[in-house]
């Protein structure tokens, strides 16, 4: 019974979704700009003939690192963010510049933030984050095979460095020290592509 109404439910969705219009680009301008923050109106026609215009902060990709030593335990940096005026943990990552290789700023922001380079590092996922007003994607990577190479930053302030086992980084979350989406999405992607 449950199997026919899981089935009959993916069914719908399928031909739901196969039938969604994507509104129509009219036009797009700056709005705003000042250093990263670039916000940007959208006018779009929609499926219905409606015209509506959306504000969105246009900002580049970023890498997110989650590197992983060869006893399982991911290698977290605690950095400030001003925002939610916090120290918290977080993965080292970096912006991607247009015509940059992603893979490359993965390394490049591990030696910088961690001190240490992979030899093996693959994409595993792309999220978004508020991907109704925000245009950037997070492109994660799975660093292993790490080896000391320390490269000078752009850090404003030290990085302190600690680890935790990738097996239950739940813990964290539990204890309230992981509490950033983008964070905690790509450690189960990491956990989850190494459990392949």
């Amino acid at each position: 019974m449950f199997s026919y109404k899981k089935e009959l439910y993916e069914i719908r969705f399928v031909s739901l979704y196969n039938t969604l219009v994507m509104p129509k680009r009219l036009n797009e301008r700056e709005i705003f700009q000042k250093g990263r923050f670039l916000l940007r109106d959208i006018d779009l026609e929609l499926d219905n003939g409606s015209k509506v215009t959306y504000q969105i902060w246009d900002k580049p990709d970023t890498a997110m690192i989650v590197p992983v030593t060869k006893e399982g335990d991911v290698i977290f940096v605690t950095e400030y963010h001003a925002a939610v005026d916090s120290l918290m943990l977080s993965l080292p990552k970096g912006r991607i510049e247009p015509n940059e290789d992603p893979t490359e700023i993965a390394n490049k922001e591990l030696q910088e933030e961690i001190g240490y380079k992979a030899e093996s590092i693959e994409k595993i996922a792309t999220l978004t984050s508020i991907p109704g007003y925000i245009s950037t994607r997070t492109h994660v990577f799975l660093a292993r095979d790490l080896v000391e190479s320390y490269l000078e930053g752009d850090e404003e302030w030290d990085m302190p460095i600690s680890m935790h086992p990738l097996k239950n980084f739940e813990a964290l979350i539990d204890n309230k020290k992981l509490t950033e989406a983008r964070i905690i999405a790509s450690l189960y992607e990491a956990k989850r592509f190494l459990s392949r």
